[in-house]
């Protein structure tokens, strides 16, 4: 399932639109899940890269262009996030996983679709 905007209501509306063809549900939203994941700026962290914190038990640590970069929420189902995965690769070379990033979390280009 390729989406470009990989917004995560966007991913829910595919979803729902799969179930509704299949008639049958695909996932539970009753067992819906939030898990808010703290992040501090350490600029010596490369892009797109995040640590562990050592200060902050669950916490990481990214330079604030990957902070800047990084979606507010990602969608999640099951244990793989590899059915969202969309390869992208910038105009700077780099690839990353459009799941992932609002923008280029290694020059802050704009996402072209």
């Amino acid at each position: 399932m390729k989406n470009r905007s990989q917004n995560p209501n966007d991913l829910l509306k595919k979803i729902i639109e799969l179930e509704n063809m299949a008639a049958m549900p695909l996932v539970d939203m009753n067992g819906r899940e939030d898990i808010p994941v703290e992040i501090r700026v350490n600029e010596n962290i490369g892009p797109a890269m995040f640590k562990p914190d050592p200060f902050k038990h669950g916490g990481f640590m990214a330079n604030s262009l990957t902070i800047k970069a990084m979606r507010p929420d990602i969608f999640v189902v099951g244990d793989s996030l590899d059915d969202l995965a969309e390869d992208y690769h910038c105009g700077c070379g780099k690839n990353f996983d459009l799941q992932f990033w609002k923008i280029c979390p290694y020059c802050a280009r704009e996402i072209k679709a």
